[in-house]
């Protein structure tokens, strides 16, 4: 199991699975093809996981990404196929010995609902609140316009319920592309999923992780042609997909796959056509 990162002790929160359309997950890759690793329900619908990051370095209690949360309607979460806690991070926190506001810094990689959700939650007078009341939430400038002011393609992904309460609480700090967030923790600005995606590079004693967001949801996306439909920009995606595995191929890095339901994990080398894996940390299921 893939417990440690240098000084950061790393743990893998389950908090929730959901489904969404294979197609729209695997863009132009045709069914026949990616039905082998991620069969399809009678709606085509392929099984998504959650998998939020926590990264505690017995000072700073860091959680990269937030899941859905527990805002979600009865038509919301029968749509999505969402199978969840009632109270996702509170429950999953708890099951390793912390409470949500144990919670000092909170990283959200773009602000999509299955991300963001999380990141806020309803008081007992129905006011939405920062879900983390100790911690100083961290949000791409580009993403968080992106977020306030988003376009006809890419509405229907951003709920300002998830976010626009941190930043009327004061808990928000916007940062620029390719910025460092505290020492060991920095972030890789892209553009081809949505605007100002950010993933999470963690660096201590020699090791490194890539919280890899959208630029590579599930296991299958590492092969270079495989580009979420959802993608604005399946080129830029693809420029950005080539450019990252070659880099983490090279330097051993292990890299977290937020979205694929059974890995949680993968290290990788190159291949005569792709990336091979050579370590994966798999999911283990209750």
């Amino acid at each position: 199991m893939l417990n440690q990162i240098g000084k950061w002790k790393i743990f893998a929160l389950e908090t929730g699975d959901f489904r969404l359309d294979g197609g729209a997950m695997m863009g132009s890759v045709p069914r026949v093809l990616w039905e082998k690793s991620n069969p399809a329900d009678e709606l085509n619908r392929i099984d998504l996981s959650l998998r939020c990051l926590l990264l505690d370095d017995g000072e700073n209690r860091v959680l990269i990404e937030s899941g859905m949360g527990d805002k979600l309607t009865s038509k919301f979460a029968k749509m999505f196929h969402v199978i969840q806690p009632e109270h996702p991070l509170k429950e999953r926190l708890g099951e390793i010995g912390y409470k949500m506001e144990d919670i000092t810094h909170m990283i959200l990689t773009h602000l999509h609902f299955d991300h963001a959700g999380g990141a806020t939650i309803l008081d007992e007078k129905n006011n939405l609140i920062p879900a983390f009341p100790n911690a100083v939430y961290y949000v791409s400038n580009a993403n968080w316009n992106a977020g306030m002011n988003p376009n006809p393609r890419d509405s229907a992904s951003y709920l300002d319920i998830n976010y626009a309460p941190l930043y009327k609480a004061g808990k928000l700090e916007l940062v620029a592309e390719n910025s460092i967030i505290m020492d060991g923790i920095s972030t890789i600005s892209v553009n081809g999923h949505t605007f100002g995606q950010q993933l999470i590079k963690v660096e201590s004693e020699g090791d490194t992780l890539i919280f890899c967001s959208d630029l590579i949801p599930l296991r299958s996306h590492l092969k270079l042609p495989w580009i979420m439909g959802y993608d604005l920009n399946a080129v830029l995606t693809l420029e950005e997909k080539t450019k990252f595995l070659k880099e983490a191929a090279e330097n051993n890095w292990w890299l977290w796959l937020y979205h694929d339901p059974k890995t949680i994990a993968v290290r990788i080398i190159k291949s005569e056509k792709y990336y091979d894996v050579v370590d994966e940390v798999m999911r283990k299921f209750n």
